[in-house]
């Protein structure tokens, strides 16, 4: 480590410390005090030396400092270096903790009568941390004079004349330990043939098992793989029931279910056969599956059906999320509103061996975001104040090691404080403007001017106010958190509105990959992908260097953000970063105006049923991505074009409707004209007039009769087509590894 010397320069005392009696004791001997260390711990290093004749050597040690000073004192020879022991009473003098102990160090091999022996001791006490303050002067050619002081307060009770005055920080620990106390052992008490009941352990409570903060959700039910695997087979035994009673005559055939476990016991008639009952015409016993549907059918909040794998299975989100969209298609055949249900594969899950879980949540749905996400806004200050609160919970502030000594002597009077140089020098930096909406001072609007310069030192320079100075008077003042060695800091100091800053939010939903395929529900891993675009307005007539903190949310990743410019006047940065978040230099031209763009993605797996607008929206958005080739994409325009189809044919039955209404109107105005022009005995041309016109509107009100049920046709055959055209959609292998390769 380089030790940064303190500076000659060293203001006179500051008077006394404090308003009230700060004074504490200290060592009392015949020595020398040559060097006191203070850190920011809270302990200072005291070094003394001391001149003996004789055979031994006394201090007179405060009760409160015994244990400080037994935890670290060390005596040696200054010139041989060996230790030399030490000896003290056991008992104090006083029972209060106000007196003081007197210790006796000897000297080993002493020499003849009137020989004098240097002793050097050394040790740590209680003493007041140093606080840091800076200034830094704004030059020119993008060089700052970078100037360290530290306060240093003498609460020791005596004066530190001619030291050696050092202060330092570091990452050691600092803690009180009794070593003056007398330390007595409790021994067991054996018994020779005792017989004891032996008392179990106490129990506790188990904690580490949730996944996370719970949610408000209500869990409805969960569903094994075997009541799913019996819930399919038996929608096929009714199937096939209904089809040998000539009830379904015309229903297409039901796919076979695949059974991720071993199928459930068959469900059991009064003769004992499982199908019996049915074979005679009886109606079944209504399935827990049936049961969930018929209380799910009337809830308005959203139905979250979540799958999970087994250890059995390959492909963990795959297996998961077959098992949702199953479950979820057996909801939806028992008449639950399929826009209502939500399916969601969950990998596998510690304590889950596959099956799945139906889960309502009381808002609305948002699968696009993770959870995560859902959990910061539901906390009190998430958004632009969530960093701040992160860093409440637990400071992630870098601990680097520093240290700065005096070469010269100086002195510091007991019960006062003095303020001394501990650097002064010229190092790279310049003034920038810094945006940061995320801190809890931050503002949204408007970036501080900043002060960005580089600690030259090989020492961290601590937290502490930085005062900035400019063309020779103060600018402004800000708080530095600390700074490692050879780093960047920013210190922001002043806000004067001359850059405004325009944020707008937005997010989209792109398919990336299609995993399966079935009923025509998709079962998608979707890139769902938070824009940022921040609008950056210069009020000066001059070029402004601008500083974007973007923190990318937890689970994100970044996928688009500006492109790192040179930065010539801190010589060797790269992108920079600042607590956690990532910071983008920005160039702005005088009266300039640019837009910033920043994009951050997450994967989501999640089902999109191609029968809603929403997932036609999303599928057809894929399709035009071209990364989807073969027959599925073929059969998918085709489903598509007849559900464009569908709503042509649809809006133009709603219109030929309105044409009729309107048809029947005027032939009752005309009806009712005529009936008025029978009594008229002149009104026979202008009763043939109005005849002949009635003729022509009934003739177009039954045309337009013949167009809506050729339309509703049409309509029909469209519906049929497309409902076919879905329960035949499926993803087969040459699909999937067409659709893998690209």
């Amino acid at each position: 480590m380089r030790t940064t010397l303190l500076g000659a320069v060293a203001l006179a005392a500051l008077g006394s410390v404090g308003c009230g009696t700060t004074r504490t004791t200290f060592v009392k001997s015949e020595t020398t005090l040559g060097r006191v260390v203070v850190y920011r711990n809270g302990v200072a290093y005291f070094e003394r030396y001391a001149d003996v004749q004789g055979d031994s050597l006394r201090l007179n040690v405060p009760e409160d400092k015994v244990d400080d000073f037994l935890k670290s004192l060390t005596v040696v020879d200054a010139v041989t270096g060996e230790p030399a022991p030490i000896s003290y009473p056991s008992t104090p003098s006083s029972g209060n903790g106000g007196g003081t102990i007197d210790m006796r160090v000897g000297i080993t091999k002493p020499g003849p009568p009137g020989t004098t022996r240097r002793l050097r001791l050394s040790y740590v006490t209680e003493a007041p941390s140093w606080k840091p303050s800076y200034r830094v002067v704004v030059g020119k050619g993008g060089k700052v004079d970078l100037q360290g002081w530290a306060v240093v307060d003498n609460t020791s009770g005596e004066d530190w004349r001619d030291v050696k005055l050092g202060v330092g920080a570091s990452s050691a620990m600092s803690f009180r330990f009794d070593l003056k106390g007398l330390r007595l052992v409790e021994r067991e008490t054996l018994h020779d043939n005792d017989l004891f009941a032996q008392a179990p352990p106490m129990g506790g409570a188990s904690y580490g098992q949730q996944a996370g903060p719970g949610v408000n959700h209500r869990v409805v039910a969960d569903v094994t793989d075997d009541i799913l695997t019996n819930a399919e087979l038996d929608e096929q035994r009714r199937a096939e029931a209904s089809r040998h009673a000539g009830l379904a005559s015309n229903a297409p055939p039901e796919a076979p279910p695949r059974a991720l476990g071993k199928p459930g016991p068959r469900p059991m008639t009064k003769s004992g056969s499982g199908d019996s009952a049915w074979d005679n015409g009886a109606r079944p016993a209504q399935d827990p599956i049936q049961r969930m549907a018929q209380s799910l059918r009337g809830t308005a909040s959203t139905i979250v059906v979540e799958g999970y794998a087994s250890a059995a299975d390959k492909d963990k989100n795959a297996a998961s999320l077959d098992r949702a969209n199953r479950l979820r298609e057996q909801l939806v055949r028992n008449g639950v509103d399929p826009s209502k249900v939500v399916a969601l594969g969950k990998g596998e899950q510690q304590g889950r061996g596959g099956g799945a879980r139906i889960v309502e949540s009381p808002s609305q749905p948002t699968p696009n975001k993770r959870d995560g996400d859902k959990e910061r806004e539901k906390q009190p200050g998430a958004g632009a104040d969530q960093p701040a609160a992160a860093q409440a919970a637990g400071s992630t502030d870098p601990i680097g090691t520093s240290h700065f000594e005096s070469t010269t002597a100086m002195s510091v009077p007991r019960g006062t404080s003095a303020m001394v140089s501990i650097l002064r020098s010229e190092t790279d930096g310049e003034v920038v403007y810094l945006y940061d909406a995320e801190s809890a001072r931050g503002n949204a609007q408007y970036p501080f001017k900043t002060v960005r310069f580089k600690n030259p030192t090989d020492s961290a320079l601590e937290s502490g106010p930085v005062s900035v100075f400019g063309e020779g008077r103060f600018v402004g003042e800000g708080l530095a958190d600390p700074i490692p060695a050879r780093s960047v800091a920013f210190v922001p100091f002043a806000l004067d509105r001359q850059i405004v800053v325009e944020r707008k939010d937005a997010d989209r939903d792109d398919i990336a990959k299609i995993i399966t395929v079935q009923r025509g529900v998709f079962s998608t891993q979707i890139q769902h992908t938070k824009r940022a675009t921040f609008t950056l307005y210069n009020r000066l007539p001059e070029r402004a260097t601008v500083y974007l903190r973007h923190t990318v949310a937890t689970g994100y990743k970044l996928t688009k953000a500006p492109e790192h410019s040179s930065d010539a006047t801190i010589k060797g940065s790269t992108a920079e970063h600042l607590g956690g978040a990532h910071l983008f230099r920005v160039e702005l031209e005088p009266n300039g105006k640019t837009d910033v763009v920043v994009e951050e993605a997450t994967p989501v797996f999640r089902s999109t049923d191609i029968r809603t607008t929403a997932g036609q929206d999303l599928v057809r958005a894929y399709l035009s991505s071209a990364v989807l080739e073969g027959p599925l994409k073929g059969e998918i325009e085709k489903l598509l074009k007849l559900n464009s189809d569908m709503s042509k044919i649809e809006q133009q039955i709603s219109t030929a409707r309105e044409q009729m209404g309107e048809y029947r109107m005027r032939m009752d105005e005309l009806h009712a004209q005529l009936v008025t022009l029978k009594a008229v005995k002149t009104a026979g041309p202008l009763m043939a007039h109005l005849e002949k016109k009635l003729q022509e509107v009934s003739e177009r009100l039954s045309k337009a009769t013949v167009d809506v049920v050729s339309l509703q046709e049409k309509a029909m055959v469209a519906r049929i087509s497309f409902q076919t055209g879905v329960g035949d959609l499926t993803l087969d292998a040459k699909d999937d590894k067409a659709t893998a390769s690209k």
